[in-house]
């Protein structure tokens, strides 16, 4: 988690620094060393707002089960208030309650609403690995290869984890990341959600949200909420189940 947070910080610095270069909305007539550390400095007070913004978005997608895009929309409009507070703030020489009142306030919220979109597109490029995962994937783990004739394919290699890790028992998707959870400890690695799950080999387990695959010995108990569902680990941690997923559970005798 220290290493993803230390990339996304230098991201925005840098980011903000070619902003600053370019000067954009009115900036540009500062001198450019002031411009660029001003940019610099607000999009780190931007990250600021925004990383824990979008986690809050992101539970909210995956308890409501809301598009993870409208979640990223709903964190960048709300985010965008504080810091829109914080640039008027430095670059008029504000009080909090002044800022408040200015006249500008909505066209700079604009204008940081903007700078959002390039940054959190920035940021999707910067990580993304392959194309997204919108499609539904089916559930009985990775799929073994059918032996034809011609060269031997090739194992897909174990998931990044650190020595003595032990059993996987569940996967949580998380952004460009993915969260490997097992007996007493959990991984963060940077991985597509597809991939990890072809790296588990013959691990018996069923993919029961976009976001959660689960081991069949780490299940505790299932716990039916209307249609859907949630599975509670031994872990302690608890997945919504995707409502067509459903049958998939019922066939595999989890209900």
């Amino acid at each position: 988690m220290a290493k993803r947070l230390t990339i996304e910080l230098l991201a925005m610095v840098m980011l903000g620094l070619l902003i600053g270069l370019l000067g954009p909305f009115g900036t540009f007539d500062n001198p450019p060393a002031v411009r660029m550390l001003s940019w610099a400095i607000w999009l780190v007070a931007g990250y600021l707002f925004f990383r824990p913004t979008g986690v809050v978005a992101g539970w909210l997608c995956e308890a409501t089960g809301l598009p993870r895009f409208a979640g990223r929309l709903i964190a960048l409009a709300v985010a965008s208030v504080p810091v829109t507070l914080i640039v008027i703030m430095m670059v008029g020489r504000m009080s909090f309650a002044d800022a408040l009142r200015s006249p500008g306030f909505w066209t700079m919220y604009l204008y940081i609403c903007v700078i959002s979109a390039v940054a959190s597109i920035s940021m999707a490029a910067l990580f993304a690995r392959g194309t997204p995962e919108d499609a539904p994937v089916a559930a009985e783990g990775p799929a073994e290869p059918v032996a034809e004739e011609g060269p031997p394919v090739e194992a897909a290699p174990a998931l990044p984890l650190p020595p003595g890790f032990g059993p996987v028992r569940a996967l949580k998707g998380e952004d460009h990341y993915v969260r490997v959870i097992g007996d007493g400890r959990e991984e963060l690695i940077l991985m597509r959600m597809r991939d990890a799950i072809e790296r588990l080999g013959p691990v018996e387990g069923l993919r029961i949200h976009r976001s959660w695959w689960v081991a069949k010995d780490a299940v505790a108990a299932v716990r039916r909420e209307g249609r859907t569902a949630v599975v509670i680990l031994t872990s302690g941690h608890e997945a919504t189940v995707a409502r067509d997923m459903m049958p998939q559970l019922r066939a595999a005798g989890w209900l």
